[in-house]
């Protein structure tokens, strides 16, 4: 092959995997090789947006955790001046009738901070991963350029997440009934590189390129918490999303609407030293459906939770906190015509210290994720997620 024949199919291969890349972008759905992975479908996975201790009980008491940016209301309970900061590294390993392939995603999911203002008003300033949607991922690429047979390699990468900035307060109306309402700012930016490298050097220059797309939306909140009886507690919340867009170099390329969400939870103590939790939630992320391609897989996340907070051992002065809990939900983003459902177990442990003004909670998940219905079959990813947490009181 002379030098211009080389150039131009490098050319071709260039615009070939830019064009991958934009499709990926922009949410259309990859097969599981080219992103070994079922959880980072279209936008990316959801975190949840649950602090360390309320992963913990499996996501059961996210509506009545301060620190939690899901239920406005629990903000009041806030107390004193608090800030939070998490990190969530997570080990996944999926496997296909194809082979299997280990991956490690590194998170700061959550940080959050809260404040009083008056008696019965906490402010509470929140910025959580709504989806992340950050792997990278090698396959063997054996085919022909023009007549001439061409074996390489295939990356892409993808880095980048779609945030959840929320600013709201939380009112304490009486000893029994808290409210709250609050605004949120969503944005992110997606970013693909995609890159083949040739086995044979001399005839085919190795190509690489990239493409970035920005998301920006809004979405506001409203909650409240109401003590039934000593012992017993409601909780709710309602999240309506509002005009989410997809730009690049400020031109937008799509919008639709954010996700909506509702959610209620139960929470029993009448057990002494325990908090027994109950949660059920709904996220609308067909309300995304306009912001992708067509082809891209969308349904409505429902979420079932249960677990339980136990006073542990004393450490001093202080009582640590056993956590254990589970869930289960439809993951937002399928494959292959198939539904991606996830089944959770985690446990933990918190510890106070410092006379209180601090504390530290340690969490571990495991999670086990299947499809359901399509033409993909035998694909399983399982994953263990680290979820470390401190809280200082100044």
């Amino acid at each position: 092959m002379n030098a211009s024949t080389a150039r131009r199919s490098a050319r071709a291969t260039h615009a070939a995997v830019l064009a991958a890349g934009v499709l990926a972008t922009l949410g259309a759905t990859r097969s599981l090789a080219a992103q070994g992975s079922l959880s980072m479908q279209g936008y990316g996975y959801p975190t949840g947006e649950l602090s360390t201790r309320a992963l913990a009980t499996g996501g059961s008491s996210g509506e009545f955790d301060p620190a939690s940016p899901l239920n406005p209301a629990a903000l009041a309970s806030w107390g004193r001046t608090a800030i939070t900061f998490q990190y969530d590294p997570e080990f996944r390993r999926v496997s296909s009738n194809a082979g299997s392939q280990s991956a490690t995603i590194t998170r700061f999911p959550l940080l959050a901070f809260g404040i009083p203002l008056r008696q019965r008003l906490r402010l509470g300033l929140s910025a959580s991963t709504l989806l992340d949607r950050t792997f990278s991922t090698e396959v063997a690429a054996n085919g022909a350029v023009g007549d001439t047979p061409a074996s390489g390699t295939q990356r892409v990468e993808s880095r980048g997440s779609i945030a959840d900035l929320r600013l709201g307060g939380g009112f304490l109306v009486s000893r029994h009934l808290a409210v709250g309402v609050a605004g949120h700012l969503l944005t992110g930016q997606n970013r693909v590189v995609s890159g083949r490298t040739f086995a044979d050097t001399a005839q085919f220059a190795n190509v690489s390129d990239s493409t970035t797309v920005d998301f920006t939306g809004t979405a506001f909140s409203a909650g409240a918490e109401w003590r039934v009886v000593p012992g017993l507690s409601f909780a709710g919340s309602y999240r309506v999303g509002g005009t989410l867009r997809a730009e690049r170099n400020d031109t937008t390329l799509r919008s639709a609407k954010a996700a909506d969400r509702w959610g209620i939870g139960v929470r029993f103590d009448r057990v002494p030293g325990a908090s027994i939790t109950g949660s059920y939630a709904m996220t609308k992320w067909t309300n995304m459906q306009g912001l992708g391609a067509s082809v891209l897989a969308i349904s409505d996340s429902p979420e079932y939770a249960l677990g339980i907070e136990a006073a542990g051992p004393r450490l001093g002065t202080n009582v640590s906190q056993f956590r254990l809990g589970g869930r289960r939900r439809t993951l937002p983003f399928g494959i292959a015509g198939a539904e991606v459902r996830e089944t959770a177990i985690a446990g933990g442990i918190g510890t106070p210290f410092s006379a209180g003004r601090a504390s530290f909670d340690l969490g571990l998940q495991r999670a086990n994720r299947s499809t359901v219905g399509g033409t993909l079959t035998g694909a399983s990813e399982r994953a263990w997620t680290i979820s470390v947490g401190l809280t200082v009181r100044p």
